[in-house]
Parts: structure tokens; sequence; C-alpha cells
């Protein structure tokens, strides 16, 4: 990329790391005993998460198919979109299969106890700093450089 993209492609660019938010902050709930500092930002976030909690259940499926086929597939969209829009998706499907991971397979006394409090609370604050980052470089117009993530968006967009 030689120049800065327009404005409105940074500020859409934002756009598609909601959903990784939204997920983070589902996560984030056990960590609530230990840092008060989420229930504060819940304050600021409640719109946007009362909207998504009465959205179908098919809605999320769709919006993964619709983004991926839609606009990471679609040349005739920016890269520079392209790329935060299937980085995004990426963060999204990490913090799920996590959620997945530790839900399924580990004892509830694992998941519940002292140390599965402390264990979501360093994904939760590591997500939503990585997040808020991605989404700093997109409205800079830069490309976010998250360790294995960016590189898998670079596989999946093709020139």
């Amino acid at each position: 990329m030689t120049e800065k993209p327009k404005w409105w492609w940074r500020t859409l660019a934002c756009f598609p790391y909601l959903m990784p938010l939204h997920e983070t902050w589902i996560n984030a709930e056990t960590a609530y005993n230990i840092h008060p500092f989420l229930e504060e930002l819940e304050e600021w976030l409640f719109p946007f998460f009362e909207v998504l909690f009465q959205l179908p259940e098919w809605f999320f499926y769709a919006y993964f198919f619709v983004s991926y086929l839609g606009v990471v597939r679609n040349n005739k969209w920016p890269h520079f979109f392209r790329f935060h829009t299937i980085t995004a998706i990426l963060l999204e499907i990490v913090l799920s299969i996590n959620g997945t991971i530790f839900d399924k397979f580990l004892p509830k006394g694992v998941l519940w106890g002292k140390i599965g409090m402390h264990y979501w609370l360093f994904v939760a604050f590591a997500f939503f700093f990585t997040v808020l980052q991605c989404m700093r470089c997109a409205l800079r117009g830069e490309y976010a450089d998250v360790p294995f993530i960016s590189d898998a968006s670079y596989m999946q967009i093709p020139y």
C-alpha cells in the first residue's frame, strides 16, 4: 500500500472488530470479580450488546459467510478493508475455540475456580487490547500486525 486509504474505508474497517469485541465481553464475565474496570466499560458498550443479544441465533453464521464470501474473497473491495475484515473474523474464531476448549474439555472446577478466573481475566484483557490495537491501526490506515493472525489473514486474501 503506497498511500493511506480514504477516511471512510478506515472507518468502515473498524466495524468488523465489533464482533470479536462482543465475543471478548462474553468471555470476560468471569473476570468481573477480580477487576471492576470491566463493569465500568460495560455501561458504555451496553446498547451495542443489547442489540446483538436480540439477534437470532443464525445471524452470526450468516454474518460469517457474508463477510467472508462477500468481502474477503471479493476483489472489488480494497485490500485494506478485506484484510481488516478477515483479521476480525480470525480473532473471533480464536476466541471461540478457546472458549470451547475450556468449556467442553476441562473440569468445571478449573473453569470456575480461582485459576479459571485469572485465566479469563488474562484472556479478556489480551483480546480486548488486541482488538483495540487493530481498530487503532485501521483508523490510522495501517495493517494490524497480530502474530500468526496477520499471516493467516494475508493467506486468505486473493490479490
